[in-house]
């Protein structure tokens, strides 16, 4: 009965502080849709990035036509031609174009001329020709990409290794085309093969999910609701540890005291109904991203199929943020004390926990103290449901550490607390 008392108090006291409900409820939504507004373009700039680059044709010939084509079929690249190089130099060195391809002058006659050298080179070493006198005469063909000084490292390497792979691929044609020009040689009634080599080797890109889901990439929603989800229960504290500290205050601790019998109850009916508290909140959370960011422009929030995965997520989530709070509001005699503290100390969690920006685009010190975040151990498994679809059993060791984190800052509380009653 002390702990339905202890319930209801707390539940009379939080609807009759509209501050304490519009911190609880109100602002939290306001930051998720705030930060997935903010944080969608810097998604979508690592996903779905369209380079505008400069291209500058000197060549005229087959090798600069099949780079442009490759290249006019890529969706993360558009090509605009222009035919100064030392206009395009000084664009892309102001900043207004990320890179430049220049195909030189006379690239595909010195490329069709090394490969045919190539192939006179391989067929002397067999003893089938003589050996070509000119096997060093032409140079290699110098394909120049000039980058912007400012362009982020990711698509410098992606752009280099696109102009690589184009050049390597109209290389490998031209060297099975001369190939079959020198052992036509004589012979009048032999006739040219078109191989396609594309179809050797076909390299196809999906994700490793096997459902309806497949596909679901992380992006600005699905990563920042479950994280301020996240952050908002920690934030729990601050109704929970101002309300705790205002009745020791004013003496209705120490009424409870006198009473006789355990002060468990006490402790226990603040943490079931706030972690009540926390789990509407993260009710209220999932909505915001399945009903209100489709209409302002940004993806619908995919949940997955694993219910039951989820709702022990969050328990454990909600029971972490509970647990966290009470400690703070148990550890602390000032409400100063206590709020400074508490806010610091999860902003603090949630930094190092991914909240605000993914683990992995962190330095390696701050992926290592990660790991020690309850929000990190949360995330990572709202990540593990929404996007990768995993089962209750890849979950589970996050979920078994959120919930020995709340059992530890619950019974040092309730040690706490006894200590303080006893003294």
């Amino acid at each position: 009965m002390k702990t339905l008392a202890t319930i209801y108090k707390e539940f009379l006291l939080l609807i009759r502080d509209p501050g304490g409900l519009a911190l609880i409820f109100i602002m939290p939504l306001a930051l998720v849709i705030v930060m997935a507004l903010v944080q969608d373009a810097p998604f979508r700039d690592y996903q779905e990035v369209k380079l505008d680059v400069l291209f500058i044709d000197q060549d005229g010939d087959s090798l600069s036509t099949k780079v442009k084509q490759a290249f006019d079929a890529s969706p993360h690249v558009n090509l605009i031609v222009k035919s100064d190089t030392t206009e395009a130099k000084e664009l892309v060195r102001a900043g207004s174009y990320k890179a430049a391809i220049v195909i030189p002058a006379h690239a595909s006659a010195a490329l069709r001329e090394k490969t045919r050298q190539l192939i006179e080179k391989v067929f002397s070493n067999f003893g089938l020709i003589s050996p070509p006198a000119d096997s060093d005469a032409i140079a290699s063909v110098g394909i120049k990409v000039l980058f912007d000084p400012a362009i982020k490292s990711n698509y410098k390497q992606a752009l280099t290794g696109g102009v690589q792979k184009i050049v390597a691929s109209i290389q490998a044609q031209w060297i099975l085309d001369e190939l079959q020009n020198q052992l036509a040689e004589g012979h009048t009634d032999t006739k040219h093969i078109a191989v396609n080599l594309t179809d050797i080797i076909q390299v196809k890109e999906q994700y490793a999910s096997e459902n309806k889901y497949q596909g679901i990439m992380l992006n600005s929603v699905q990563h920042n609701v479950p994280a301020w989800t996240m952050f908002a229960m920690f934030f729990i504290l601050y109704p929970l540890a101002g309300n705790f500290i205002k009745e020791r205050e004013e003496g209705s601790m120490l009424r409870l005291r006198l009473i006789s019998g355990s002060q468990f109850p006490v402790i226990s009916g603040k943490f079931a109904f706030y972690f009540l508290v926390c789990l509407l909140q993260f009710v209220l959370m999932i909505a915001v991203g399945i009903f209100i960011m489709p209409m302002l422009g940004l993806t619908q929030l995919v949940l997955g199929n694993n219910v039951i995965g989820i709702l022990l997520t969050a328990c454990s989530v909600a029971m972490a943020a509970t647990g966290y709070g009470v400690l703070i509001a148990v550890y602390f005699r000032t409400p100063q004390q206590a709020l400074s503290f508490g806010s610091v100390s999860v902003v603090i969690l949630s930094a190092i926990g991914g909240v605000w920006v993914p683990v992995y685009v962190m330095p390696e010190i701050l992926q290592t103290l990660s790991r020690f975040s309850p929000m990190s151990w949360g995330l990572e498994s709202f990540n593990d449901l929404f996007l990768r679809q995993a089962s209750i059993q890849t979950i589970l060791p996050n979920v078994l550490r959120l919930t020995g984190f709340s059992l530890a800052t619950l019974f040092i509380s309730v040690i706490i607390h006894k200590s303080r009653t006893i003294l």
